[in-house]
């Protein structure tokens, strides 16, 4: 967007003003809207923006387009690719297989194992990914005396600690939002903070919950099949065994050499300060797999994440034509007149798990990081502890059945404690509106303010 079109501020006309609140209202209720029907977000949000931008805003119909994220296009769409030919190919499998057989009989391991088995498949480019996990790691909780409370719980933090990754969704989104606003987040400092955040929630829910809902499953019970999600292909494909083939393909072999070998790239190079684009890295080494096993790669097209992509794609776009506008220092206005800038970091944070209680995380990070700027730049609050603390907050209620994560791990449970599994969940998934921006703020706000 030019910086031409109306902006708000201290001299803005009543008409301005009116336009801002309505493309705020048009924003708010085209969430809505996606949330109660089933209409893409990202659809509606790029319409709004063609629409809205031309109109209201008075932009070219090129300013307008110049808002769409190219940058986190391509991020997106190279991860996926990549790790999208790692889950068809089983290689991912493989991985799994191998590290539940590590535990022998120490079943108490089991909900830590399943925690980190999450976290690592998180890891590797979406929060759906550990989707896969679910039925087998409440399977095992049945068959092994369990709480199916913990083992639930082990899953859902553990997959959104590593959706935080440098290489995963939610870590991609975040950093690169911000970074594009002109707040540095360091990727691996948000990844710690997610870590141990999650760590800290699974822990006290495992000592507080572990003889929660114990039901001892026959031995030959399986999960009932998951309902499909709205994700991305490949990204809740449910594993219908409890192991893999033991010895690899030259295909699969090498497919977890390119992982790893992304995964050590990222990490050196980002702890060296070098800037690094991991999806210009994943979609190469994914393209060098196509080329050396092009029958094998044929159908990887079809894991690549469009849906997402046009979500945060239109999402970004919108809101660069409701800065374009001057909505979001309206925003900045009303935040200013909180007198306490934790206090208003907090409200932030409250609001974004509140509103993605009820919708998709990923489309609200798109939306609520950009208005988190304007209290950043006013000063008083550490930047890049807000945006930590902000992203945290909208991820930790996801456990709740209302959300694709809990909605499977309560599906995933014996039938004749699925209603007292969903409203334990309901229960853990609305407490984190309160209890997240708590933490969060204590944790990533407080102790930049004190410094």
């Amino acid at each position: 967007m030019q910086s031409g079109g109306p902006r708000c501020g201290p001299g803005s006309t009543g008409s301005e003003m009116a336009s801002q609140v309505l493309a705020l209202l048009v924003l708010a209720v085209a969430f809505l809207v996606a949330t109660v029907r089933p209409v893409h977000m990202g659809v509606l949000a790029l319409a709004a923006a063609l629409g809205v931008g031309t109109t209201l805003g008075g932009a070219s119909l090129d300013d307008v387009l110049s808002g769409f994220p190219v940058d986190i296009m391509l991020l997106l769409l190279g991860v996926t690719y990549l790790f999208g030919i790692a889950r068809s190919n089983g290689a991912l499998d493989w991985m799994i297989d191998r590290l539940v057989r590590a535990t022998g009989n120490r079943v108490a391991l089991l909900p830590a194992l399943f925690f980190a088995l999450s976290l690592a498949v998180a890891s590797f480019g979406s929060p759906l990914a550990a989707v896969v996990l679910i039925p087998i790691g409440l399977s095992f909780a049945g068959r092994n005396g369990l709480s199916p409370v913990v083992m639930g719980l082990a899953m859902a933090t553990g997959g959104s600690a590593g959706s935080f990754a440098p290489i995963s969704l939610f870590g991609l989104i975040t950093t690169s939002i911000a970074g594009r606003s002109g707040i540095e987040v360091n990727p691996l400092l948000l990844f710690g903070a997610a870590i141990g955040i999650n760590v800290v929630l699974f822990a006290a829910g495992s000592v507080l919950f572990r003889r929660a809902l114990v039901a001892e499953a026959a031995p030959d019970e399986e999960p009932d099949a998951v309902p499909g999600s709205g994700g991305g292909a490949g990204e809740t494909a449910l594993l219908t065994r409890t192991g893999t083939a033991t010895r690899l393909s030259v295909f699969q072999r090498l497919t977890i050499v390119t992982l790893a070998l992304l995964v050590v790239l990222v990490v050196v190079l980002t702890a060296a300060g070098l800037e690094v684009n991991v999806g210009a890295v994943a979609l190469g080494l994914g393209v060098v797999l196509a080329l050396c096993f092009t029958k094998e790669t044929a159908q990887a097209v079809k894991e690549i994440d469009w849906s997402t992509i046009l979500l945060v794609g239109g999402i970004a776009t919108y809101v660069g034509v409701l800065d374009g506008m001057g909505a979001v220092q309206l925003v900045a206005e009303v935040g200013a007149a909180i007198p306490s800038p934790l206090l208003a970091a907090f409200i932030l944070c409250l609001c974004g798990g509140l509103i993605s209680a009820f919708g998709s995380t990923t489309a609200l990070l798109a939306i609520i990081i950009p208005l988190a700027l304007p209290l950043v730049a006013a000063g008083g609050v550490p930047a890049a502890g807000v945006i930590c603390a902000l992203a945290l907050s909208s991820s930790l209620v996801d456990i709740n059945p209302m959300s694709t994560i809990g909605a499977t791990v309560v599906a995933s449970g014996p039938e004749r404690i699925r209603a007292a599994m969903r409203k334990f969940f309901f229960r853990w998934g609305f407490s984190m509106v309160l209890v997240g921006p708590v933490v969060t703020c204590a944790f990533l706000v407080l102790p930049g303010m004190l410094a």
